[in-house]
């Protein structure tokens, strides 16, 4: 009797219920790539759009981070960590650069792309021909030259992008230059600087809004407007590019080791690295590594190259050479911890009006994020509802249902663009050749039941391992298992067809007791996805009266 009890009356006492095994996370999303500014290689937490400009920029030319987050949280993202990455050593690439009397040029992201830009200055309203006499007011144009030879992947998404926007051609010294950006009514006054720590205004807005540029005054004092420039006065001194100077994504992933509230990870920028080998080979790293987390609690959402055909794609991902030697072989991807998605999508920037071209990873872990919330992680993030891309506005490629034939079997999701419901996602599989292990939301229903039994079940650690303790882990484990099937998870008319748990003597006999180990033997019958809906009609003559 316990010596507290030294008079008669009555005493309380609250003792220890079941413990409670709580479901796991499934969405928070880790982007790894290059951003404009922001801490090196440290997880950061971000919760919105606002959050991400406010520590890493704005949208930039070249990278693809800020879009793909800006599209995580356009299509139900909720919570993210965004993890700057940068080649190493980091100033191994540089950024194009052009003075224009007191106003400083550069490209918006280092490169040698950089160099391909060129800017004009004419008077605004625009004269034909344009007047070498400068007016107050003027415009700046950015302009990118239309290539005349083998175009290079930084081409193709300039001319993809102008394709989109319907940009106007400009013609200099016999070359034609798509205008990619305009600022006009610009003044003196917008160059005026009041002190080194204030912004002139010039600064200010093309800043914000330019994806291909961004602006300095040099000295502060009244402004002065530059002179017309009417050929392109071309961006120099960029250097670099994510094939040859890769960023250092083994070491961002590493950052990550102490993280254990993250369930999907991007890389967009993975699809900038033109050599195809070596961006098959950085999406296998990104793998690997969810691969050899523990607990595995990682699902990497990749992206296609940019402009492959339904062909190159399918060698890509399986690891053999295209016949146009477009795509080198290499290893296969073959994983149930990744699933690759084709084509690229178009989004609408609504602070500049325009469309951009960009890997749909961003886009895809925000409806992975907005299914669990609604349904839950056992159901296909696909479909003409919880497939829908409401941020996407085109295709970079038109998929069709022969093309589908093709794309399906090799395990790559495609991007639709269906009469009447508009862009979705029209697959589900992961990147696996496991029958068992074909679609994504079984793998992610299983790191799900995974995870929250790991986080669950701590408490067990260090316990008596006696038949007191597999019954409270096996009620415990039953009844988590339980809301699982009852959510609408797991397939079975009742229980005993939808799970079973065995934590007895016969799995736990007493030669692993001995060795200090309990094992819990789970089985689950997961619902899988209604992939082909088959609907067989056939002519009959009814009885009639």
């Amino acid at each position: 009797m316990p010596t507290a009890y030294q008079h008669p009356g009555v005493y309380i006492e609250e003792l220890p219920g079941p413990q409670q095994i709580a479901g796991a996370g499934t969405s928070t999303t880790v982007f790894v790539g290059w951003t404009e500014r922001g801490p090196l290689e440290t997880p950061t937490q971000i919760d919105s759009w606002n959050a991400f400009t406010r520590t890493f920029g704005n949208f930039v030319w070249g990278r693809n981070t800020a879009y793909a987050v800006y599209n995580f949280f356009a299509e139900g993202g909720a919570l993210a960590y965004v993890v700057r990455a940068a080649p190493n050593p980091p100033t191994s690439e540089t950024t194009a650069v052009l003075e224009l009397g007191n106003l400083a040029i550069s490209a918006s992201s280092p490169g040698a792309w950089g160099n391909l830009l060129g800017v004009l200055i004419e008077n605004w309203p625009t004269e034909t021909p344009p007047a070498s006499t400068a007016t107050p007011i003027f415009v700046l144009r950015v302009v990118y030259p239309q290539p005349t030879g083998t175009p290079s992947l930084m081409d193709q998404l300039v001319a993809r992008f102008a394709e989109i926007n319907q940009l106007p051609v400009v013609n200099a010294n016999g070359a034609n230059y798509w205008v990619v950006e305009q600022f006009p009514g610009l003044t003196a006054n917008d160059l005026t600087k009041p002190d080194a720590n204030s912004a002139a205004p010039i600064e200010t807005r093309i800043n914000a809004q330019s994806l291909f540029i961004r602006v300095a005054v040099n000295e502060p004092g009244p402004g002065t407007r530059p002179e017309n420039v009417l050929t392109p006065a071309m961006l120099q001194g960029g250097a670099g590019d994510p094939s040859t100077t890769p960023v250092d994504y083994a070491s961002a992933l590493a950052t990550l080791d102490p993280l254990n509230d993250i369930s999907l990870l991007v890389l967009p920028d993975t699809a900038m690295i033109e050599d195809l080998g070596k961006q098959r080979a950085t999406v296998q790293e990104a793998i690997s590594y969810c691969e050899g987390r523990t607990p595995r609690d990682l699902f990497v959402i990749a992206d296609a190259p940019f402009g492959l055909d339904v062909q190159d794609v399918v060698s890509f991902k399986s690891g053999a050479a295209s016949p146009d030697s477009v795509v080198p072989a290499g290893n296969a991807l073959n994983s149930s911890y990744g699933a690759l998605y084709y084509p690229w999508i178009d989004f609408f920037n609504g602070l500049t009006s325009v469309n951009i071209p960009t890997p749909p990873s961003g886009a895809i872990a925000g409806t992975y994020a907005e299914t669990d919330n609604r349904v839950g992680v056992f159901k296909a993030p696909a479909g003409i509802t919880d497939g829908k891309l409401s941020s996407a506005v085109g295709l970079s490629n038109l998929v069709t249902s022969s093309d589908q034939d093709v794309l399906n079997p090799n395990g790559i999701n495609a991007l639709r663009m269906l009469p009447r419901y508009g862009i979705v996602t029209y697959g589900a599989r992961t990147l696996s050749t496991d029958p068992s292990l074909t679609y994504v939301n079984v793998r992610r229903l299983l790191t799900y039941i995974e995870m929250s039994l790991y986080w669950g079940l701590q408490w067990v650690v260090f316990e008596p391992n006696d038949q007191k303790l597999w019954g409270a882990v096996n009620r415990d484990v039953t009844q988590f298992l339980t809301s699982v099937w009852q959510a609408g998870g797991l397939f079975g008319a009742q229980e005993s067809e939808a799970f079973f748990v065995q934590v007895n003597a016969a799995n736990n006999p007493p030669e692993t007791r001995n060795q200090g180990l309990l094992f819990v033997d789970v089985g689950v019958a997961p619902v899988r996805p209604a992939e082909f809906v088959v609907i067989r009609i056939q002519q009959a003559t009814l009885p009639t009266g």
